[in-house]
């Protein structure tokens, strides 16, 4: 791959890297340096034909060096518990923004707890809406696993919720 290809694919897909990164579990002082070493990857492994879906072969580059940091920081620290930063809401309203920031932590706490397999599932699924075929041949799996993955993940994301609600209602009263 030349350098001039490269810098293309980084500036068409450098925002789609980033974010599927955060989504990933990547704390956010940490993404620059995940998103720097999924281009070197890219850069690396590209061959001279370029694969079918470059967006789904970008988010397998990813989820690999993902999962890498992911191990990395487990070596690194015993507190797995560590959360990213709330994201802030657009609304000006204090009570809003509040509540916004309260969901989004409680969401990354509970992404934070799944399963690595079954949270890069969960994203393509959910948030990158891709179909099971999809997700299935970005992550080399099987269909009916990626499906089995995914209705688990879904089922522990909404015990999950449904806990974290039933602890704020008693703490409500």
């Amino acid at each position: 791959m030349t350098l001039e290809r490269l810098e293309a694919l980084y500036r068409e897909h450098f925002d789609y890297v980033f974010s599927s990164a955060r989504r990933l579990g990547v704390r956010r002082e940490e993404v620059d340096d995940i998103v720097q070493e999924t281009f070197l990857r890219i850069h690396r492994l590209a061959g001279g034909e370029e694969p079918e879906n470059m967006r789904a072969w970008i988010f397998a580059v990813l989820l690999r060096v993902v999962q890498h940091y992911h191990r990395a920081q487990r070596r690194r620290s015993s507190e797995a518990g560590e959360r990213l930063e709330a994201l802030e809401a657009p609304s000006n309203d204090p009570e809003s923004r509040a509540q916004s920031n309260e969901d989004v932590r409680m969401l990354e706490a509970i992404l934070d707890k799944l399963d690595p397999s079954k949270r890069a599932v969960l994203v393509l699924a959910d948030l990158e809406e891709k179909t099971i075929l999809e997700i299935a041949q970005i992550l080399g799996l099987n269909a009916n696993t990626a499906a089995s993955r995914l209705r688990a993940a879904r089922d522990e994301l909404a015990e999950a919720i449904a806990r974290y609600q039933a602890r704020d209602q008693w703490r409500l009263r």
